[in-house]
């Protein structure tokens, strides 16, 4: 039995539709360049399903815009799952840099681990950042509230 995908945090279906529009491609087009199916293209756009990060990276590519563009996070909100987004990556790909199994890095990516010293200037290198700015977005998932009280 398979999991199913969590949507991509701020993914704006209208946007990329937008520019693939202004950018003169069909579905068709986009997904033989970013080699995405059509099907998925359209489900993308119409919200009814949302990319991986990996495949939003080639879609934004093909259309020449940065992920942000595409995945749009307010400031206030941005955490490190959100800069990992708009650098095209999965989890996987960011616990492999820091030499963690994902599921230990997905705790840190949601604030419940400890962010080490070692961890924090790996991460500060991968999103071309400070490291003052890795642990403000560590501090932000961490401080988050949880799901409202019943």
């Amino acid at each position: 039995m398979s999991v199913p995908r969590r949507a991509l945090y701020g993914f704006d279906p209208t946007r990329l539709t937008e520019v693939r529009r202004e950018r003169g491609l069909s579905r068709s087009d986009l997904g033989r360049l970013s080699g995405v199916t059509y099907n998925t293209i359209r489900s993308w756009e119409t919200g009814e399903g949302a990319p991986s990060p990996s495949a939003l990276e080639r879609v934004a590519s093909v259309l020449d815009v940065a992920v942000s563009e595409l995945a749009v996070v307010p400031d206030e909100v941005q955490t490190l799952a959100s800069w990992r987004t708009r650098q095209g990556l999965a989890q996987a790909d960011i616990a492999h840099e820091l030499g963690l199994s994902k599921s230990t890095y997905s705790r840190l990516e949601r604030g419940e681990r400890p962010l080490t010293d070692a961890e924090c200037l790996k991460l500060a290198r991968l999103f071309d950042t400070t490291e003052e700015q890795v642990r403000a977005l560590w501090m932000r998932a961490h401080r988050r509230s949880g799901r409202p009280a019943r």
